[in-house]
């Protein structure tokens, strides 16, 4: 399980006058394995924010984070290495997951060197995780700016994927991306949760995708959590009128 206890988030705005902002205030849920929970809420609420708190690419200035029943909120680079494979994430821009000076292949390979796996098993374990994805074989040795942002997106999940994680944060995943590709890469998100028991934090402005995506949601506004319930009680019968108007803005 992940589980985030009253984390919280200060960012120093101004060194002059020392003004902050609470970016994430007092948050606190708990993710399951094979769980799809949504993230919704206006624009500089701070989902993004939270999102990266999760991996523990910030570090929170307040509250806990557990994985797994590991309390890692203090865990240095090297004690927390073992821990970020099981916990992935996935941004709205794909591009700047990967090295503009990498072809797809070698990001990929990458990901399996750190693995430790055999560079006998390389050309097996990319076919399959390549199949898996859609991601055509004949393109890898490409550079990303040679390929489109579907494209992209499908070699960074080939690279995530390798590393078997058991949760996954994804931050507006396919909102860059064409309709079709989109729907694809959806259903396959959502395979991958059912049958490999991936939780996933969903974050998104799409609330269509996020009913049809998620098992829980959660509702944001202004660095706090003001809602929370099943997808079908969120959207069917919305407590707070700030969920009603990002409903009817929609």
């Amino acid at each position: 399980m992940l589980e985030l206890a009253g984390v919280s988030k200060t960012f120093q705005t101004s060194f002059v006058r020392r003004a902050r902002k609470v970016a994430v205030d007092c948050v606190s849920f708990r993710l399951k394995e094979g769980e799809i929970l949504g993230l919704v809420g206006e624009s500089g609420c701070g989902k993004s924010t939270l999102g990266r708190l999760a991996v523990r690419l910030l570090q929170p200035s307040g509250g806990r984070i557990f994985l797994d029943g590991k309390d890692v909120t203090d865990l240095h680079d090297r004690q927390f290495r073992e821990y970020r494979q099981r916990i992935q994430i996935i941004f709205q821009h794909p591009e700047n997951a990967l090295d503009p000076h990498f072809t797809l292949m070698d990001s990929i390979l990458e990901a399996f060197d750190r693995l430790g796996i055999p560079k006998s098993e390389y050309q097996t374990m990319l076919e399959r995780l390549a199949n898996e994805v859609s991601l055509p074989l004949d393109i890898i040795d490409r550079y990303p700016n040679q390929v489109s942002g579907g494209e992209i997106q499908r070699a960074v999940l080939t690279r995530v994927f390798a590393f078997k994680p058991r949760y996954l944060v994804l931050d507006e995943p396919t909102s860059m991306l064409d309709v079709s590709v989109q729907a694809h890469i959806l259903q396959l998100l959502k395979k991958k949760a059912r049958e490999d028991h991936m939780g996933m934090l969903f974050i998104s402005h799409d609330l269509e995708v996020v009913r049809a995506m998620c098992d829980r949601v959660m509702v944001m506004k202004e660095g706090r959590i003001i809602e929370e319930g099943t997808a079908d009680k969120i959207f069917e019968d919305p407590s707070t009128p700030y969920l009603h108007k990002l409903i009817a803005n929609f």
